[in-house]
């Protein structure tokens, strides 16, 4: 029931949503504030609760304490000797370890049938010692030292920050750089030729592994050292002229790859392991071979330098 005294003229009270309207549009100035007992300021404040703010400053410590407690155990599990990340790098060394070994008894039963040979070679054919070393030599299975040239190929220096390219960015050397590179050092007239101490032979292969190039399953890293033995001018000026060198210029100035010469008189690669026994021949009494078998030596040439595979791999 309506209140008399609250109506206005138009018969409504001042709480309903047209006398406000009404009264806002006539005077805004004229309106009369909200009336403290109508709406007590305790009920529109929070309530001032010491409880929850001492639960809520509690809990806020516990979490706190949790999570400091949870870093330290993660830490202290990383760098304990029983860790997953310990185990593996003991692992690692380990192997490395193994491999060194083996690589060194491996050498030493290389240099003992090397000395067998020899001597089974004095007592037969005189000319038998002279034929094998040639086809060592050609086969990679010797080092051999002499003049010659080392291109040195690197990756790029950290490029600046342009459009589509981040601060810090490297161009890598790509395997197909490799490859032309030492396919154009045969060309060029390379008697023998090494990457980072790895001798390139007849079936080398050249390829690359993740971020890692691989020369007969050798991880190499950059910069890249071919050493290659020969006339250094000769190497140098064919190698400059032919397809191998264009190619190494356009991804230097292009790419900013890295590339160097050096030319010295007395360099040498290294022996590469001697592979799986492909062909032999029993001898009898006499000191014959009970079947003639004449052996192929393998000859380096550019296309078959470096094993290219089935496709052609660019950089």
């Amino acid at each position: 029931m309506r209140d008399p005294e609250h109506e206005t003229p138009h018969g409504e009270t001042p709480y309903s949503p047209t006398s406000l309207l009404r009264a806002l549009t006539a005077n805004p100035y004229s309106v009369a504030p909200l009336r403290p007992q109508e709406h007590p300021a305790a009920e529109a404040a929070p309530p001032d609760n010491r409880y929850t703010r001492t639960i809520t400053l509690l809990l806020a410590l516990v979490l706190g304490f949790a999570v400091a407690v949870s870093v330290l155990d993660l830490r202290h599990e990383a760098a304990a000797e029983d860790s997953p990340r310990a185990l593996l790098e003991a692992e690692v060394r380990q192997t490395r370890t193994e491999a060194e070994v083996l690589e060194d008894r491996r050498a030493e039963l290389e240099e003992e049938i090397a000395g067998a040979q020899a001597a089974v070679l004095e007592v037969g054919d005189t000319g038998a010692a002279e034929r094998l070393g040639a086809f060592e030599a050609a086969g990679t299975g010797v080092s051999l030292a002499g003049p010659g040239i080392v291109l040195e190929i690197d990756d790029s220096a950290p490029l600046p920050a342009s459009p589509g390219v981040s601060t810090g960015t490297v161009n890598r050397v790509t395997d197909g750089d490799l490859q032309l590179s030492v396919n154009g050092l045969w060309a060029a007239g390379a008697e023998a030729i090494a990457v980072n101490g790895q001798r390139i032979g007849p079936t080398t292969a050249i390829r690359t592994a993740g971020s890692a190039v691989l020369v007969d399953f050798h991880p190499l890293s950059p910069p890249y050292r071919i050493t290659a033995l020969g006339d250094p001018q000769q190497l140098r000026t064919g190698f400059e002229d032919s397809a191998a060198g264009e190619h190494l210029k356009e991804i230097s100035s292009r790419y900013g790859i890295r590339r160097s010469w050096e030319e010295a008189e007395d360099l040498a690669v290294p022996a590469r392991s001697i592979g799986t026994l492909r062909e032999a021949a029993v001898i009898d009494e006499g000191g014959e071979a009970a079947s003639e078998t004449v052996p192929t030596a393998p000859q380096p040439a550019p296309s078959t330098a470096a094993t290219r595979g089935s496709e052609e791999d660019s950089p």
